[in-house]
């Protein structure tokens, strides 16, 4: 199984990794899945971590345990598709969450993220929220 990670996820890994036992509910919901990173994640979390002086040379070697997923055509008509769609039902969607979860509605895969309300509008998403203990 793969799930689409939202920037939460990478934060909490980054920053209870040497903890492992407050990932527990991550761990438990993630399973045996593989972690896709999409762009707009990556620019999220990267973009954070260099506010905070860590190198992006750091930054890149734990983007290694990861798989980084590429804005690409079908993330594009997803996007358009479902910023269509919920404008018109009178959902005002945030702009990087909506293109997360384009990248997870584009591959048919789920989103996890610690803030599954933030998905809630969104057509075609499964969102599996954890929480941090």
């Amino acid at each position: 199984m793969e799930v689409m990670a939202d920037t939460t996820v990478l934060i909490d890994i980054w920053r209870y990794g040497k903890t492992p036992r407050r990932l527990g509910d991550l761990t438990s919901k993630l399973g045996e899945a593989a972690i896709l990173v999409p762009w707009i994640t990556q620019a999220e979390f990267s973009r954070g971590a260099l506010f905070k002086n860590v190198s992006l040379e750091r930054v890149a070697e734990f983007y290694k345990s990861f798989h980084l997923v590429p804005l690409d055509q079908a993330v594009m008509d997803a996007y358009c598709r479902l910023w269509v769609e919920m404008a018109r039902a009178g959902h005002a969607a945030d702009y990087p969450d909506l293109w997360i979860a384009a990248c997870a509605v584009a591959r048919k895969i789920p989103i996890l993220t610690r803030n599954p309300k933030h998905f809630t509008n969104v057509p075609a998403l499964k969102a599996i929220g954890y929480e941090i203990v």
